[in-house]
């Protein structure tokens, strides 16, 4: 998750960044330098002076190319991000109208149950975890066992304590902005698996992968991730919701069913040092262009 986090603010950082110094490089032997320039330039009386500048047409439309490409994505970051608020609002309170809590028993988080015969359960986040909602239909509580039941309430809560919709919102952003871009098609589709497999391993510390699989089998609708939730209010992406074979096939069902080892020492910190290179790396070149 680090790295795809890490892959996907270094590719925005050089497309945005590289146009920008490129159009810039006349003003001064470094960015700090030809960014002082440029506030010389702006706070100058004597229009002779920007004419000393030595900018060519080509640089003013790299300059321009990279302000319109950074404004485009943050504007589009902002525009999801309102968008889903609104949605989850929304949605929060038809689920307020239309539920009733479920027993403490089970859970102390805040957990609904909606009178409807699908079997269903998705998380709604707040702004804190305290205003955050799961949602469980009744068809689901007549689906499963108890322990089932709590394997798919505690995978649901895992979502909400880690904040994984602000991660999935995100790289839905990046992808809406670009979605030309291969890197952000598969970033997101990445990370939405990845959340769900954090999401299992948080079901896992209480529950068996044999009672979490039951609990996936089991559903004819599959725990929808935080991004998905508003999905089917009407949220900003638009899209339909996964089925459930898409969601447990592939790299899930294989940890669930033949758990593997965690990374080992060497690996995570090459990961880690890995991401801040790509980071750190472009952010440098940048400066000292």
């Amino acid at each position: 998750m680090v790295l795809w986090q890490a892959i996907a603010l270094a590719g925005g950082l050089s497309m945005v960044g590289a146009p920008i110094v490129y159009g810039l490089a006349p003003l001064g032997e470094s960015l700090p330098d030809a960014l002082c320039a440029v506030v010389n330039l702006t706070l100058a009386e004597d229009s002779a002076v920007l004419a000393e500048a030595d900018l060519r047409p080509w640089h003013i439309f790299a300059l321009c190319a990279g302000l319109l490409l950074g404004s485009h994505l943050l504007l589009t970051l902002a525009r999801t991000y309102f968008r889903v608020l609104g949605a989850r609002r929304r949605h929060r309170q038809l689920v307020d109208l239309l539920s009733t809590p479920l027993s403490k028993a089970l859970d102390e988080a805040d957990t609904q149950v909606i009178e409807h015969e699908t079997p269903l359960a998705y998380c709604l986040p707040g702004r804190t975890n305290a205003s955050s909602v799961t949602v469980l239909s009744r068809g689901l509580l007549n689906t499963l066992s108890k322990p089932e039941l709590g394997a798919v309430v505690a995978h649901e809560q895992t979502h909400l304590r880690q904040r994984h919709h602000l991660l999935t919102m995100t790289f839905e952003a990046w992808y809406r902005a670009l979605p030309w871009l291969p890197t952000n098609r598969y970033g997101r589709e990445a990370v939405l698996e990845l959340t769900e497999m954090l999401a299992d391993d948080g079901a896992l510390r209480y529950y068996s992968p044999e009672t979490l699989l039951r609990s996936l089998a089991l559903s004819s609708a599959e725990t929808a991730s935080p991004r998905e939730a508003p999905l089917n209010a009407g949220s900003a992406s638009g899209d339909a919701s996964p089925t459930p074979e898409t969601l447990i096939t592939g790299a899930r069902l294989q940890r669930l069913l033949v758990p593997t080892e965690p990374l080992g020492a060497l690996a995570t910190v090459s990961i880690l040092v890995a991401s801040a290179a790509l980071l750190g790396v472009p952010t440098v070149l940048l400066l000292l262009s």
